[in-house]
């Protein structure tokens, strides 16, 4: 049982973290003549739609999607964006993927300006449209962490309960050896 009980926690835990895309279209650092109707993020995994939020936003802050729910095909997230004229646009996004991993990070493209976008900060805005949102706690694994519990809780009982018997080893009568009614070879017994 003990063994159930540190199986269970030791199952792998998915990594969290880090920026975990492979690739954006429109590309991190791109100069568009024309506006897209939609930007895409492709990943390593595979993400969850419902627990990823993407937002894409002006340098003043204004978005330019009407969601911030993204749509999954594949390993990829797409968001149709509106955007109405020129400038430099973030894509700003948290990440949940099907395996439980996290990733957030940012990419910045330009569109009619003529030059690739200038390094910057992710602007406040972005970075609150896709951290301030909420997640519920996951059924499964809030079942398995009461498992969890129920199995170390038995563990414990049962060690706490189980009595060893006492042992006060052999009878020193019972054993081989010299003793004061035999003495061993070459030693007289004390009269």
């Amino acid at each position: 049982m003990l063994t159930v009980a540190l199986a269970v926690p030791a199952a792998p835990a998915a990594a969290s973290g880090g920026d975990d895309a492979t690739a954006s279209v429109p590309a991190d650092g791109a100069a568009l003549p024309a506006a897209p109707t939609q930007v895409e993020l492709t990943f390593s995994r595979p993400p969850v739609a419902a627990r990823s939020h993407l937002a894409v936003v002006t340098e003043d802050g204004r978005r330019v999607n009407p969601s911030d729910t993204p749509t999954v095909a594949g390993r990829r997230l797409v968001q149709a964006v509106s955007i109405q004229r020129p400038g430099v646009f973030t894509i700003a996004y948290h990440v949940e993927f099907a395996d439980g991993g996290e990733a957030q990070g940012s990419r910045r493209f330009s569109v009619g300006t003529g030059a690739p976008p200038p390094a910057a900060p992710v602007p406040a805005e972005a970075a609150a449209a896709v951290s301030e949102h909420q997640h519920g706690v996951d059924p499964v694994s809030a079942v398995l962490l009461v498992v969890d519990g129920l199995v170390v809780l038995g563990a414990v009982t049962m060690l706490l309960r189980t009595r060893r018997p006492r042992h006060a080893g052999p009878d020193p009568s019972a054993l081989p050896g010299p003793s004061a009614t035999h003495p061993g070879p070459g030693i007289r017994p004390v009269p």
